[in-house]
């Protein structure tokens, strides 16, 4: 169903009129599907309609239930609503959110529909360390957007989640927000294999980090993909932060461990220098504990758990690559990344 782009326009656009009594007539153009993100089915487009008299037209997103697992062993749409609704109107930069369905009778899955929030994000493939339109900023412009970042990492970690009405990603009684998270990927290590071939790598990084836990178990919100290819820049400033599929309650250093990683694996992951100008690792700590309030002590620990969180995700992609034909089988890109560079590097020096 959700190959017929056309039809899909106008069954969104009548769900749209349906849920917006305000605006007409209701119009949805230009569909088409995104090549980025690889856990959900993203479409873009446009919405005409009329609102107050006025003529309007925004580009929007609609993200649907995928029908087939690719990086993870699930995926819950209405749990990712749930969180940009619970970020609305916070110090959180997130879009804004037209309608929720949660039955699978109209595409046939769950979905929800958003404003495409207008501006620019620093590429990945290839990474901005090497080229882009943020590789040519200047060094002074490429300080203040990473910044604008690292508030922004902060701010997530400072919203209160109760108020937010956002309780529910609690863990369950009995157990601590790191344990359940390492209990996660340890089952879906375990799925990726049964997909796939073994990781040794993996289950040597679990053993560590299941005997090393830090004994903080502060609890935060997490975006659970902090990185600058989820920020949404315009005229300079941070205007949307994006993908909060993974997003749960975890230690505050959590998100910033992995903002951390996450740069680190598109340059050292991969053998290329770090782009110049960019801010120091310390520097980004202290801006970091400075503008959250909180402590960045057990930030060793989780740059390890981002490390093989990181190593898993990839293991997944290229798996996924490598049997679309978009990477060569000898390239072993499930193996050969930037996150297994990175967890191997942690290995080598913690012996495990």
């Amino acid at each position: 169903m959700i190959d017929d782009l056309a039809s899909v326009s106008s069954r969104i656009a009548a769900w749209l009129a349906a849920r917006h009594a305000d605006a007409a007539p209701v119009a949805v153009s230009g569909l088409t599907r995104s090549d980025a993100g690889y856990s959900n089915v993203t479409l873009l487009g446009d919405l005409h309609w009329q609102r107050d008299g006025r003529a309007e037209t925004l580009g929007i997103v609609l993200r649907m239930q995928p029908q087939e697992a690719s990086v993870f062993p699930d995926c819950d749409i209405v749990r990712q609503y749930r969180v940009l609704k619970g970020l609305a109107g916070s110090a959180v930069p997130v879009p804004r959110l037209l309608g929720l369905e949660e039955s699978a009778a109209l595409l046939g899955g769950a979905f929800f529909v958003m404003e495409r929030v207008g501006g620019r994000v620093p590429r990945e493939n290839p990474p901005y360390h090497v080229e882009g339109w943020f590789h040519d900023l200047s060094e002074s412009e490429r300080r203040r957007h990473w910044f604008e970042g690292i508030d922004t990492v902060a701010a997530v970690a400072r919203v209160d989640w109760r108020e937010s009405g956002l309780g529910f990603l609690q863990p369950p009684a009995g157990t601590t927000a790191l344990a359940r998270q390492l209990e996660y990927y340890r089952r879906a290590v375990l799925w990726a294999e049964s997909l796939g071939r073994p990781y040794p790598h993996l289950h040597a990084g679990y053993r560590w980090l299941v005997a090393n836990q830090p004994a903080d178990n502060t609890l935060a919100l997490s975006w659970g993909d902090a990185k600058l290819g989820n920020c949404v820049f315009r005229d300079g400033r941070l205007v949307a932060a994006l993908d909060w599929e993974l997003a749960t309650l975890a230690h505050p250093v959590d998100d910033l461990a992995w903002w951390l990683m996450l740069d680190e694996s598109l340059c050292t992951g991969y053998g290329l220098p770090r782009l110049a100008g960019l801010p120091t690792r310390a520097e980004s700590v202290a801006r970091w504990e400075q503008a959250s309030g909180f402590s960045a002590r057990d930030l060793g620990y989780y740059d390890v758990f981002a490390a093989w969180r990181m190593a898993y995700v990839m293991a997944r992609i290229g798996t996924v690559f490598t049997r679309r034909g978009w990477v060569a089988p000898e390239a072993e890109m499930d193996r050969r990344n930037g996150g297994a560079t990175l967890l191997a590097v942690h290995a080598a020096r913690l012996g495990f």
